[in-house]
């Protein structure tokens, strides 16, 4: 797996696990990325739920999907919507199960990578032929488990799943991560969730009671006005985001005590002017 020079990165994001935050990893640290100024494309890859619409308040906006253009419908152009950097394209509303040539994948790729910095996959739990397909077409895979054994096993089971097609770039992000119950041995500690899944780790997003409610109401990491303070769960995605971007970055620097979020933006060399609304 992986592309060549100056190209954009496909990233898989995964796990053979429903309800392990998947939609929500992709869906933030797409919008932090483009608080970086990358130029980013969301590709709902579960052709079975189809719900990265509804998280990313674009469920009355589509035509064509994703299915369109693997079947040769319509152009990507034609399938993707959104603006300022952040694009979608969306999974069918309705699949007939019909098995997709894996080279139709590896084109549709070819074509995005050079017009996107990043292509996020929000894979579906069902390792089905599409599924696989999604994942031979892209440069670099992250696993998500949630902070428990259940999770944790089928995170190794997804590791598993993807090195036997060839993945070699495998990462782990652990979302909903209580410290409390971990330093109180009532949950695993990170190093033993790494141990276990045997996947190097990029990300630990803490357990945030505001989470739910800001993925409900469409709020994104970085949404609204940047004089308004990062929530815990919005640091960590930043954070990881960077690592993404190839920074090296302490693994909870600035998510127990925010900043505001200009803060996190100058951090990078940016200039406070450039701080706006993005959402």
């Amino acid at each position: 797996m992986g592309n060549q020079g100056n190209l954009g990165r496909v990233i898989f994001i995964t796990g053979i696990k429903g309800g392990v935050g998947k939609t929500t990893v992709t869906a933030n640290l797409a919008a932090c990325l483009r608080a970086m100024e990358k130029r980013v494309l969301i590709i709902d890859g579960d052709f079975g739920m189809r719900c990265m619409d509804l998280v990313l308040g674009f469920e009355s906006e589509t035509l064509f999907d994703c299915y369109d253009v693997l079947l040769g419908r319509c152009e990507p152009e034609s399938a993707i919507i959104g603006s300022e950097g952040l694009y979608f394209m969306p999974a069918p509303m309705n699949y007939n199960g019909d098995e997709i040539p894996t080279e139709r994948f590896t084109s549709l790729f070819k074509k995005l990578r050079s017009r996107y910095d990043y292509c996020l996959i929000d894979s579906s739990a069902d390792p089905s032929p599409y599924y696989t397909s999604f994942a031979m077409a892209s440069d670099d895979a992250i696993v998500v488990t949630l902070h428990q054994s259940t999770s944790i096993r089928a995170a190794e089971k997804t590791a598993s799943k993807l090195a036997s097609i060839g993945f070699k770039n495998l990462r782990l992000i652990i979302n909903g991560y209580r410290e409390n119950y971990a330093k109180k041995e009532m949950l695993p500690p990170i190093i033993d969730i790494i141990n276990r899944s045997s996947i190097r780790l990029l990300g630990v997003v803490p357990y945030d009671d505001n989470l739910p409610a800001d993925q409900e109401s469409g709020f994104l990491t970085f949404s609204g006005k940047y004089n308004k303070h990062l929530k815990k769960y919005e640091a960590a995605f930043f954070n990881t985001a960077r690592r993404i971007c190839g920074e090296n970055v302490p693994l909870f620097a600035d998510v127990y005590k925010t900043k505001k979020k200009k803060y996190y933006i100058r951090k990078r060399g940016k200039e406070e002017d450039l701080a706006r609304e993005i959402l």
